[in-house]
């Protein structure tokens, strides 16, 4: 019987819109995984920065805490011996108490690591553990107020020092020791040196919370430690192999 119709385009087409539709799924599936791969991988790298940045955030306050340490130990020896016996420490100790008063170390905090953490959708996307986004959200507030603690104190000692100065340069003093007596003998001087020893007691129990919680989070991501350390070899080559052009 002879065919007036032919059905063989309409084949045609089912195949031809059937492989464009997989061709479309199969397109925008694999843009899909390579966004959400990218976003993981962002993701990854945010969360790998931040560890670090509070690692050495963490270290700097530890060295900041060391080193009150180390002036509290020549403060309290002073104020034993105040004021007969004040000369036993010699002029280097005693000049050591006027400059450490006198002089200002500039404490810079980077927080544009905690900005892009905090900003991150794709960190609070991926993170199932959500103790992990916790435990960073309390070392960044915790290093806050040790920054405040310190610079608090760091403030205090600025102004007592200007205070001091008004009445004469140290270097007026017919003697070293006549200038840290009369620095030491002060009673703002005194309250200072009193919430000195008071502020190491709180930085060092607080940094010591904060370097448990971040050690906590290396250890739940099994991040280890090496891989931290690299991040923060910024160059490729050694500072010899820079100059000699290797």
């Amino acid at each position: 019987m002879r065919k007036f119709f032919d059905y063989s385009w309409l084949k045609d087409v089912t195949i031809g819109t059937t492989g464009t539709i997989i061709g479309i799924i199969l397109t925008f599936g694999i843009t899909y995984y390579l966004d959400n791969k990218n976003q993981r991988s962002m993701a990854d790298k945010t969360v790998m920065l931040t560890l670090h940045n509070l690692d050495s955030a963490i270290d700097n306050m530890e060295s900041l805490i060391n080193e009150m340490q180390q002036h509290d130990s020549i403060y309290a020896r002073a104020m034993s011996l105040m004021p007969d016996s004040i000369g036993i420490m010699g002029s280097d100790s005693l000049q050591m108490i006027i400059n450490n008063f006198g002089s200002y170390r500039i404490h810079i905090t980077d927080n544009s690591t905690k900005q892009i953490f905090s900003s991150s959708f794709e960190v609070w996307q991926y993170l199932d553990d959500a103790k992990v986004v916790g435990r960073i959200g309390n070392c960044y507030s915790i290093l806050s107020s040790c920054d405040k603690e310190y610079n608090r104190i760091a403030d205090l000692k600025q102004k007592t020092f200007q205070s001091y100065i008004e009445g004469g340069m140290p270097d007026d003093y017919p003697t070293t020791e006549a200038a840290a007596e009369a620095l030491l003998c002060r009673s703002d001087v005194r309250y200072i040196l009193h919430m000195h020893n008071s502020s190491i007691t709180l930085l060092s129990t607080l940094i010591n919370i904060a370097r448990q919680l971040n050690e906590r989070n290396k250890e739940v991501l099994g991040i280890p430690q090496h891989e931290l350390d690299e991040i923060g070899n910024l160059l490729d080559q050694q500072p010899s192999e820079l100059i000699t052009g290797q």
